[in-house]
């Protein structure tokens, strides 16, 4: 059985001003590279077996930082790259929804229809990350495997898993360095954890960060 670990990337500042970033680069805020310390010290005891990433900046930096309490290298998995969204990147939802009322509106309401250009279909964005899947567990039928990657990404992937309809994408979510742990075989998935952000609480579970530490 592979166990796979699917970890959102750390906070971005375009994610702290809550622009869409589709495959623009960006690197990992403060913030946000001390939300991914705390998770690759939660994951330090998991003996990871392999570590992934999307090709871009911020999930790069996530998986270094992930992979190095196991002193393991880190490889680019293509399939588990941002949904492409070069139609609004840098643009907040008010801009979007000014500039673009129509498509925002579906994308808002029904996303899984959307087909206009600059926005990559869900079609192709679940084909494409059941393809990551298969491959990943292809290589690694057993182990601890870890893909650093995107909210959407994780989104789908676990619809996807679990056989739910992708109209279902709006009822979840992830944060920013968030944990979702996948367990693969042959004949099922099992969904073990989904978000799972208890690495960035106190004791208390009240959410902390750089400021307060």
């Amino acid at each position: 059985m592979t166990r796979l670990y699917l970890l959102r990337h750390g906070s971005t500042k375009s994610n702290r001003d809550g622009r869409y970033m589709g495959r623009s680069e960006e690197g990992l805020s403060g913030d946000g590279r001390w939300e991914v310390r705390q998770l690759a010290q939660r994951l330090a005891s998991n003996e990871l077996t392999a570590v992934y990433s999307s090709p871009l900046q911020r999930a790069k930096e996530t998986a270094q930082i992930v992979a190095q309490p196991h002193r393991l290298s880190t490889a680019i998995a293509p399939d588990f790259n941002e949904l492409d969204l070069s139609r609004w990147a840098g643009l907040t939802a008010t801009e979007i929804a000014a500039q673009d009322p129509k498509a925002w509106d579906i994308w808002c309401n029904d996303p899984i229809s959307l087909s206009i250009s600059g926005i990559e279909s869900f079609v192709e964005l679940q084909g494409r990350i059941r393809n990551g899947l298969d491959q990943i567990t292809a290589n690694h039928p057993r182990g601890n495997v870890a893909v650093a990657t995107h909210d959407g990404i994780i989104r789908i992937a676990v619809l996807s898993a679990l056989g739910i309809p992708l109209d279902h994408y709006r009822a979840i979510t992830v944060s920013n360095a968030g944990m979702t742990i996948l367990d693969i075989d042959s004949a099922r998935t099992y969904l073990r954890a989904y978000n799972d952000t208890g690495h960035l609480e106190d004791v208390l579970g009240v959410q902390t960060g750089p400021a307060d530490r």
